[in-house]
């Protein structure tokens, strides 16, 4: 059989178990320091949809309060006109 020392095999797995501990916590690192970023960014699309959102309720709101007061003010021209017809036809 082969004869290998101990030493000739321990330095290079404890050589590439230091490298992957290392290459496994700057993977970490980096993850977590691109998560923050993300989340960050994450939290200003959030608000600026929510802003967004706001200013569309509104808009509909201020669209439906335009028709019916356009509603209203087609019942009244109708009504001032019902009236100058009674009034110029002599039936007060």
């Amino acid at each position: 059989m082969i004869e290998i020392e101990m030493s000739t095999l321990v330095v290079p797995i404890a050589s590439a178990v230091l490298s992957a501990v290392f290459a496994a916590c700057g993977v970490y690192v980096a993850i977590s320091n691109r998560l923050s970023v993300l989340e960050t960014k994450m939290d200003g699309l959030s608000a600026k949809v929510e802003k967004h959102n706001s200013v569309v309720e509104r808009t509909f709101k201020l669209e439906t309060d335009a028709a019916t007061a356009w509603k209203r003010h087609d019942e009244l021209a109708e009504r001032v006109e019902r009236l100058e017809d009674m009034k110029i036809g002599g039936t007060q």
